[in-house]
């Protein structure tokens, strides 16, 4: 569509509606990109009209600290319908019956100097397992370490049909307890597995968990499927268990990958982002996974020399849609390394998960969704506090949405000369935008920085520069803005900042104006 600008040369409108909506793909950054892809995403997450929005922020729930940052934590479910937090020191372990206000040492007889524990609910009870340590149990009232000689003492374990099934020392076998009992590996109830035989070359136990009936056993490069074959509503007898499948050349790379998301089960390999029912029902090369379009850059922070697996973290939040993983690197007091956020919606066109970039501000080493479906997190820079996703400021601080497009030539292989940006976007607040745009694969950008007053306040975007909003009344949501750029050339890459501190914001089209010259 061609208009003519203050009686001078037509002007071509290229309307681009709801930029970014397939999420990040750092793999074709330095190419030619659709506007539906974004090579910048920060901070962002995916509104339920499918636009490119603000993440909801982080807000204390803690009034009386630790004292000591969290390293790791679970939500302790009691057969009553309560529950508590339960959270580990580098020593100690802490728990909340308030929801993170305060906390209780509840350390008990426990010792240790690492609290990377991974814990599971089991028969009113909480089990930690932790490499090279027995299992520590928590009751109710305080932690002790399991004193059976022949309880495992590896790090991965989960509690399934009234067992405990949990990795051995030597990486290959898998013990199991006696029924309903946490505390008993030695009576005839208990036994074990050793998959030295089973794995196809040399592996070791990376995380196991129930899934539809079965145990499923992780190594790095095999996973293993158990099962009974009966189909039983406790689960499986081990005395009649049998190896159903083996999935070979995938595999996890910590058990605090997994999460259960809408029935499979997602989790990071050597590759990057897996689902467990694709590689089932396809058995599909595992360089073909949910996190293809990024996979070059998550492997980058995943072997990333100073980051240590043990750190690693995710969790799904059926409430927001999102798988969150987080690789948290400690320099001094403060947290470093990336958070990774991926929509689970649905998949895209190439089975892609879409990825929705990085968040800023926290990198949690500790991850807890709760039954009443909020999430809590914290992490070492914090001593002993933890924060719900909540509200659109982190911690009363703001932080800045990005996005940036990929080059594009907007199908149109000519010298482009940008007279005018304009966009569309939801918001409730007074927000701060600037626009960004830059020329012919240079990623030097030009910006305007505007602001947009309170809603009711006028619906004004700097009547000097642009003259009055065309979404107005007040009350609506749903604003326009326009800039004037400058600059010229074939290939354009743009996009906005925008401030958070308290605003919701959503970002549902842009416009770009130019006048063409000469072909390219």
């Amino acid at each position: 569509m061609a208009e003519r600008m203050h009686g001078g040369a037509p002007i071509q409108h290229f309307p681009l509606s709801v930029p970014g909506f397939q999420g990040l793909n750092t793999e074709r950054e330095g190419s030619l990109l659709g506007p539906e892809w974004a090579t910048l995403l920060t901070n962002a997450a995916i509104d339920d009209a499918n636009r490119v929005s603000a993440r909801k922020g982080w807000s204390d729930q803690t009034t009386t600290p630790n004292g000591a940052a969290f390293v790791s934590g679970i939500e302790f479910e009691k057969r009553s319908g309560s529950t508590e937090l339960i959270l580990t020191t580098a020593t100690t372990v802490a728990r909340s019956t308030n929801d993170g206000v305060s906390f209780s040492d509840v350390t008990g007889t426990a010792s240790f100097t690492d609290g990377n524990w991974f814990f599971v609910n089991f028969h009113d009870r909480v089990v930690g397992v932790q490499d090279g340590k027995a299992p520590i149990v928590y009751t109710g009232t305080s932690f002790s370490h399991l004193t059976d000689v022949n309880a495992p003492t590896g790090g991965a374990g989960c509690a399934f049909a009234g067992r405990m099934w949990i990795a051995d020392s030597d990486g290959t076998t898998m013990k199991y307890s006696a029924l309903l009992d946490e505390t008993d590996w030695t009576t005839a109830d208990s036994g074990s597995w050793n998959f030295s035989n089973v794995w196809q070359g040399t592996d070791t136990i990376q995380a196991i968990v129930p899934h539809n009936g079965a145990l499923v056993v992780f190594g790095k490069r095999n996973i293993i499927f158990l099962t009974d074959g009966a189909g039983s509503t406790l689960g499986i007898d081990p005395t009649t268990a049998y190896v159903a499948d083996i999935v070979s050349g995938v595999g996890c790379i910590s058990q605090e990958s997994v999460q259960n998301v809408d029935g499979d089960l997602w989790f990071i390999s050597e590759t990057g982002l897996m689902s467990l029912g694709r590689l089932v029902q396809e058995r599909s090369n595992p360089m073909d996974n949910l996190s293809k379009n990024v996979q070059s850059a998550l492997l980058a922070d995943l072997n990333e020399p100073t980051f240590d697996i043990t750190d690693l973290r995710s969790a799904y939040s059926s409430t927001d849609r999102f798988y969150l993983l987080s690789l948290p690197r400690a320099s001094g007091s403060d947290e470093v390394g990336k958070t990774w956020v991926f929509d689970t919606r649905g998949r895209l066109q190439d089975g892609s998960a879409r990825c929705l970039g990085n968040w800023t501000g926290l990198v949690p080493t500790v991850l807890i969704p709760r039954a009443n479906l909020t999430l809590l997190s914290a992490n070492r820079a914090n001593t002993g506090e933890l924060f719900q996703y909540a509200t659109q400021k982190d911690n009363l601080a703001s932080y800045t949405l990005q996005y940036r497009s990929g080059w594009t030539d907007l199908g149109v292989p000519r010298l482009k000369m940008l007279k005018r940006i304009s966009g569309v976007f939801f918001t409730n607040a007074a927000t701060i935008v600037s626009y960004k745009w830059a020329f012919n694969f240079d990623e030097t950008y030009n910006t305007r920085v505007q602001v947009f007053s309170e809603i009711g306040e006028g619906d004004t975007w700097d009547i000097g520069l642009w003259g009055t909003a065309n979404w107005g009344g007040g009350t609506e949501t749903l604003r326009e803005a326009k800039a004037v750029p400058s600059g010229h050339g074939q290939y354009i890459k743009f996009g906005i900042d925008v401030s958070i501190d308290g605003n919701e914001f959503s970002l549902q089209q842009l416009e770009l104006y130019t006048k063409l010259g000469r072909i390219g």
